[in-house]
């Protein structure tokens, strides 16, 4: 990991370099968890003297497999509260990353499970999709009582024997609002 440190208007002190450094040691259990990589840290103290006012950037680089920047900042009176803040927001965003990456680990571990699961199933044939379904009128029926079922049912086809012939036919609706019938 490598940390950089940019004063504007104030010179950095070993103290806090050596405080920021190791609050950055106890993340990396979460930096180890987001993933494998460099990271780079720089953060920024700003002084405002007429305001007496102390900003801390904090911006943390992931150059890991899935990248990622997290940025914080935090402004007050005192540098060591506005640094304890921002390390506070950092740690934050670095849990929440840690989350996301997990989660996006056991979804991608779950497809492939899914998919493995899917692959030593028994292939299936066609005729095994197929599912069996008896006429739904059961009773022979000419072409106007066919019609008027087809109606009454409110479907868009309807096979039927057809008691004329004996043979199997099909009354469908058409979009055009007529009616068709299909016979061998």
């Amino acid at each position: 990991m490598k940390i950089e440190f940019i004063g504007k208007g104030i010179d950095i002190s070993d103290e806090i370099k050596s405080y920021v450094e190791h609050k950055f040691s106890t993340f990396e259990r979460h930096l180890k968890e987001v993933g494998e990589g460099e990271v780079e840290v720089i953060v920024t103290f700003t002084v405002e003297k007429h305001r007496q006012r102390h900003r801390v950037d904090i911006d943390v680089y992931l150059k890991t497999p899935g990248g990622g920047a997290l940025h914080a900042w935090e402004e007050s009176n005192d540098i060591y509260m506005s640094l304890e803040f921002a390390l506070e927001d950092i740690e934050r965003q670095l849990h929440r990353l840690k989350e996301r990456r997990l989660e996006q680990r056991k979804e991608i571990a779950r497809e492939k499970e899914k998919e493995k699961s899917l692959s030593q199933e028994s292939p299936t044939t066609p005729l095994d999709l197929v599912v069996e379904e008896k006429l739904p009128v059961d009773k022979p029926l000419n072409v106007e009582e066919a019609l008027y079922v087809l109606q009454d049912e409110g479907r868009f086809f309807l096979p039927f024997v057809n008691a004329e012939t004996g043979q199997i036919n099909i009354v469908y609706r058409k979009k055009s609002g007529k009616y068709g019938l299909i016979s061998p």
